[in-house]
């Protein structure tokens, strides 16, 4: 049971986007799509996550997983001397190995999650050049890719993805020019400042 929990909490920061989402592309100035050059990282674990929350749950996979491993470790040496059903045997390697698993998996969560709470934010003023929204394991999920620089530079730069909200995704267009705050190593978004309707307008 340790064990299903802390997977589940780590399946929670991994997200898991079906690879098959609607993705809305920026049209340079020559009228053509702009096709930016960015990993959408779908998979990553704990990418976008508040960084808090993020060593909280960390913090909890390592607890469970060495709590399964001290549990079931001498059961299963037990089992070796004494035969238990053979359903029962397979059970119990089958958390041990999910517990060594489960353990250094959430330590690299934990780490990541303090560098970012003990480091300064980082910022960004870029354009968004591709917007992404998924169908997840926990929900739907959305993803903008913003891009350093102007549009003379964005054929030769890669494009940051960083995860929002539901209500950011929908103020924003491909080639707004926005004002990003996140964190350096989980790019947790902090704030983002969209452009203003009178300049967005007149864009």
């Amino acid at each position: 049971m340790a064990v299903a929990i802390g997977l589940l909490l780590l399946l929670r920061l991994v997200g898991g986007s079906m690879p098959w989402g609607q993705l809305t592309i920026a049209v340079g100035p020559d009228g053509r799509p702009m096709r930016p050059r960015v990993k959408w990282h779908l998979w990553t674990i704990c990418r976008g996550e508040p960084p808090a929350m993020s060593a909280a749950l960390g913090f909890i996979s390592i607890v469970l997983g060495c709590l399964a491993f001290f549990i079931v470790g001498p059961e299963l040496a037990e089992a070796v001397t004494h035969p238990v059903a053979r359903w029962l045997e397979y059970s119990m390697m089958f958390t041990l190995a999910a517990s060594f698993t489960v353990v250094p998996v959430g330590v690299i969560v934990l780490v990541r999650s303090g560098l970012d709470l003990a480091a300064r934010r980082c910022s960004m003023v870029g354009l968004v050049v591709g917007m992404r929204r998924d169908v997840g394991l926990f929900g739907r999920t959305y993803r903008v890719a913003v891009q350093a620089g102007d549009r003379v530079m964005t054929k030769k730069l890669w494009a940051e993805a960083f995860r929002v909200n539901r209500s950011t995704f929908d103020l924003l267009r491909p080639g707004d020019r926005i004002t990003i705050e996140y964190s350096p190593h989980l790019r947790y978004v902090f704030s983002l400042v969209p452009p203003e309707p009178l300049k967005k307008a007149a864009g």
